[in-house]
């Protein structure tokens, strides 16, 4: 799914056809991932030229970004770790309106977001849950870089073992979770998840692993209330552990590579949630890997 950003519409937002930032006429259209320098305490920005979603609701930063990117001949590539003391921009998925930060803590940026949907008795869908998915630019480039970084990223999106290398190696991942359907219980959340990243992980184990399950779903105890809005974070952290946030709060961490390979191929993997956010995703993670 696209997203747009927080105060626009995806009619007026979602491709960008206005002047917003640059000299009359100009052509080329900008998009800003605003993302936290890690150990700085400063917003760092990433420019793309694929991301409608990732651009900033305020004219006035894009307008500054022109100003700096015009003293380079308006090469875009040589100010993607720019760094700068500019607020986090917010992204919102424009189906539900849940938003998603721009960045999140450790320098992991926004990439795209999607949407869980569930059928009722096999006859409605709901919306469960939007997801967003953030990347550590620095650890994808540290793991691929040597493998893709030549590689033309419109061709690099569509190519399957891309993906399985971004899921197989330590890349520093992370998917948001924002709930939706208000009346869901955690209970079915755990069950949710028994059912496909157990399935999973006898796919890529080769044989069911019970206790690796629980491990993880055992986060998801009883007493967790899940109103509109709750955020659930699964993150990879270096080493392959697979750490669990509820609302920020810490809930759980399992060292697995098994688990965080099953845990994230249900958004990137062969058959995701959301085709169409696997798409967007991984446009934006093959235009991070190719950049100069």
């Amino acid at each position: 799914m696209n997203a747009v950003p927080a105060g626009g519409s995806s009619s007026s937002w979602g491709f960008l056809g206005g002047n917003w930032g640059k000299p009359e006429g100009a052509s080329q259209r900008w998009r800003v991932a605003m993302g936290v320098g890690a150990g700085v305490g400063v917003a760092g920005v990433g420019l793309a030229l694929t991301r409608p979603e990732l651009a900033p609701r305020r004219k006035l930063i894009a307008e500054e970004f022109w100003g700096i990117a015009s003293l380079w001949e308006g090469n875009v590539s040589r100010f993607a770790s720019v760094s700068m003391a500019s607020p986090v921009e917010e992204v919102v998925e424009p189906t539900t309106g849940m938003p998603f930060p721009g960045a999140l803590e450790e320098g992991r940026v926004f990439t795209g977001t999607g949407l869980r949907k569930k059928s009722i008795l096999g006859l409605k869908k709901i919306n469960v849950y939007a997801y967003g998915v953030y990347v550590d630019p620095a650890s994808l480039k540290s793991h691929l870089g040597d493998k893709y970084s030549d590689t033309d990223p419109e061709e690099l999106k569509k190519d399957e073992e891309f993906y399985d290398d971004v899921m197989e190696n330590d890349v520093g991942l992370t998917v948001r979770l924002v709930i939706v359907y208000g009346s869901l219980k955690i209970g079915s959340v755990r069950g949710a998840f028994e059912e496909s990243v157990g399935s999973r992980i006898k796919k890529f184990g080769g044989a069911e692993n019970n206790d690796l399950l629980k491990s993880f779903t055992g986060a998801f105890t009883d007493d967790i209330k899940l109103p509109k809005g709750t955020t659930i974070d699964l993150t990879r952290l270096p080493g392959n552990v697979l750490q669990t946030k509820i609302n920020g709060i810490h809930v759980g961490s399992v060292e697995s590579a098994l688990l965080s390979r099953s845990l994230f191929d249900l958004y990137i993997g062969e058959d995701p949630f959301d085709k169409d956010a696997k798409k967007s995703i991984g446009q934006s993670m093959a235009s991070l890997l190719c950049e100069q």
